[in-house]
């Protein structure tokens, strides 16, 4: 997994490559609060090169959403490839993270 933080004013970018899953996903979640200072409000995980996701990544994902909203922020999910929307369809989280 590779992930790419691009941060512009408010909102932090968040580009994931390869697998999400129980082996790294807390490394997701560690990148997110070290670049989400108090000013970040909106944090956008740009799913377009991510190929899989597990329950694992799914409750880091939660959690880091959790504590943008407890903060009056929002964490989305844009982009996502066919069996990552399926995941987050089954699981029932494509309105939880904004997934259109």
């Amino acid at each position: 997994m590779n992930i790419n933080v691009d941060r512009a004013g408010t909102q932090l970018t968040v580009g994931v490559t390869g697998e999400l899953d129980a082996h790294n996903c807390a490394e997701l979640g560690e990148a997110i609060v070290r670049a989400a200072d108090s000013e970040v409000d909106r944090v956008v995980i740009d799913a377009a090169e991510l190929s899989f996701i597990d329950s694992s990544a799914i409750s880091e994902l939660l959690r880091v959403r959790q504590d943008l909203v407890d903060r009056g922020g929002e964490l989305v999910i844009q982009n996502t490839g066919s069996s990552v929307r399926r995941v987050l369809e089954i699981t029932g989280l494509l309105d939880t993270f904004g997934v259109s």
